[in-house]
């Protein structure tokens, strides 16, 4: 497992280097060797889940727009009625997720993610443009879909069917509770 250096609290050029729950959980006994055998996408088995949820950091820009297999298993856990939860920079696989259909998992629906107005504050903020796209400006390219967010820092959520998105991570609660919703459903 690998952190963004962005991301990762012990990394010098990191913007969050007080972020306890990331530390804590890097160093607990128990919950760090989790990371160390996170299963192969190959490797599951969507039937024993009843959803998937994708956290951000800066990462998936770059990561997970290629993971044409990271794709295909967030279309199988939509197209076999499975809540889909994205959250921050995770969103961006509303840009690329294809269905078997052809069409993208983002057209006919409304979501959110981290948006262009937090891109700028985090560009001002380092000195340099972090990111070459950015997930709002490459969601209104496409007509079928709807990207909305919230005043920048403000948390804020979405749910459209069972595919639920939120803002950034001051928008962990309210993304939490529409999971739980949904999955009560």
């Amino acid at each position: 497992m690998e952190f963004d250096g962005f991301s990762d609290p012990e990394n010098e050029a990191t913007q969050y280097p007080n972020d306890l729950i990331t530390l804590g959980f890097k160093h607990h006994a128990t919950f760090s060797k989790l990371l160390d055998n996170t299963p192969s996408i190959a490797d599951v088995n969507i039937s024993q889940y009843d959803a998937v949820c994708v956290a951000g950091g800066g990462g998936p820009l770059v990561t997970f727009k290629d993971d044409t297999a990271l794709h295909k298993l967030i279309a199988d856990f939509y197209e076999n009625g499975k809540i889909i939860g994205l959250i921050c920079h995770g969103t961006c696989l509303m840009l690329w997720t294809t269905l078997s259909d052809g069409t993208l998992m983002a057209d006919g629906k409304t979501w959110t993610g981290y948006p262009d107005s937090e891109e700028q504050m985090m560009d001002a903020a380092l000195g340099t443009k972090v990111n070459e796209y950015t997930i709002e400006t490459e969601a209104k390219k496409n007509p079928n879909t709807t990207f909305e967010s919230a005043a920048p820092l403000a948390p804020f959520a979405i749910r459209d069917g069972q595919i639920i998105t939120g803002q950034q991570q001051h928008s962990t609660r309210l993304f939490s509770d529409l999971l739980i919703e949904a999955l009560a459903e």
